[in-house]
């Protein structure tokens, strides 16, 4: 008999590092006091300061019709926004990629929601999934509610090359103790990091993960994609890698997490999907039923008003036209803070970790302290395990000379 008001699985839980409310602690800092800088959560602001809207999703959900705002999501997604889905993330690849696989869209409270379900339902309890040992921490959030554990291998080779290496031995090592692998990878622009994996890397990957499948061992890769649209290479440069992914073994599930709330400024709408693929059309079937079981467990549906404004875009042509143009100022206003960051950085002979894209840039440090030492100093960024996370994307051009001063006297 227990005296405890919790369940015995959730004796343990605390949340040791809350990147939502570290972030709130900063804008109140700064409402307090301007000169604060607040470098600490993914969502984009313009150099004003204010949260950056895309015009087009603000005129298309001023407009939408009650049943288009207020009633239910359905399930499987509208055929607006989940044959958008497939089109979006593939790009120019495709004719290809439908011609070789199954494909299954199932709609998401935002990718988490997609990286939850996914975690929940293609692991034993018990089991650990792969990930690098660079990583967005609510993974181990959303492996634990999931009862399964995380390992990890070293994203880096001593070039900061991606290390095929340890990656290998460590996928191998995991696979074959538990019988099956699930690897999770945040690319392109890895989060907390931004480095991306090129096209060979992708192709190195999957050799490791077809010669497991060969085995007769299940293994599920999850391509976690929230920051896709915002490397800095044009749309088809970044999808390049699903060339690779047409080598992917017949029996090998891969899971797209797809992030509208990312891609579309739409952040607190909470809305993405899962997007299933493989070669083998019993697991795609598999994964439609314990997918849309999942999501009336967990959540009933996902966001109607989001997902009614991202059906319209990717419908629609001339809405799609006006999106891409304030893709590409979005994308700016990042690449012109990172030129300034790297600047600032050479200047300081502060090394930051590489950077193809994305929200966020990441310098490594020693320092124990790093995270106090710097609010005190009237800074706020996310110390991670041997780095820091720096969200350029909430920072103006104006801040990073000082911003990168002040990180280089505490690293």
């Amino acid at each position: 008999m227990t005296n405890h008001i919790v369940g015995n699985h959730a004796l343990n839980k605390v949340m040791e590092s809350n990147i939502l409310k570290i972030s709130q602690e900063a804008r109140a800092a700064k409402a307090l006091n301007p000169e604060v800088i607040d470098a600490t959560v993914g969502m984009l602001h313009r150099e004003d300061g204010k949260l950056f809207k895309y015009a087009v999703v603000e005129d298309l959900l001023q407009h939408l019709t009650d049943p288009e705002m207020y009633y239910y999501a359905p399930v499987n997604g509208s055929k607006e926004f989940s044959n958008g889905v497939i089109d979006w993330v593939f790009g120019n690849h495709k004719d290809a990629i439908v011609k070789t696989f199954h494909l299954s869209v199932i709609p998401t409270t935002g990718g988490s929601g997609a990286l939850s379900n996914s975690i929940y339902n293609f692991n034993d309890f018990g089991n650990a999934m792969l990930i690098p040992n660079y990583y967005w921490t609510p993974y181990e959030n959303i492996a634990e509610e999931a009862h399964v554990g995380v390992e990890t291998f070293q994203l880096y080779d001593e070039h900061y090359h991606f290390n095929l290496k340890d990656f290998t031995q460590k996928a191998k090592a995991l696979a074959i103790r538990q019988q099956r692998l699930f690897l999770i990878l945040n690319d392109p622009c890895n989060n907390p990091t931004g480095f991306c994996l090129s096209k060979d890397n992708w192709k190195d990957i999957i050799a490791v993960l077809n010669e497991l499948s060969r085995m007769g061992i299940p293994v599920i890769l999850v391509h976690d994609s929230a920051y896709i649209d915002y490397q800095m290479v044009s749309h088809e440069l970044s999808r390049e890698v699903y060339e690779a992914f047409l080598e992917l073994d017949d029996n090998i599930l891969a899971i797209i997490a797809f992030s509208g709330s990312k891609t579309f400024s739409m952040y607190g709408f909470r809305i993405g999907a899962q997007l299933g693929m493989s070669k083998n059309k019993a697991i795609i079937e598999e994964f439609n039923r314990v997918g849309d079981y999942s999501v009336r467990a967990r959540f009933s549906s996902v966001s109607r008003p989001a997902m009614s404004v991202i059906g319209k875009i990717f419908s629609q042509p001339n809405q799609m036209s006006l999106y891409l143009k304030e893709l590409n100022t979005a994308v700016d206003l990042l690449r012109n803070r990172i030129a300034k960051f790297h600047e600032c950085a050479e200047k300081e002979q502060l090394t930051m970790l590489p950077y193809g894209g994305g929200f966020f840039v990441g310098v490594e440090t020693k320092n124990p302290n790093i995270f106090k030492d710097l609010v005190k100093d009237g800074v706020f960024i996310i110390a991670m395990p041997g780095m820091i996370r720096i969200a350029l994307s909430s920072v103006k051009l104006s801040e990073i000379d000082r911003l990168v001063s002040i990180i280089k006297k505490h690293v």
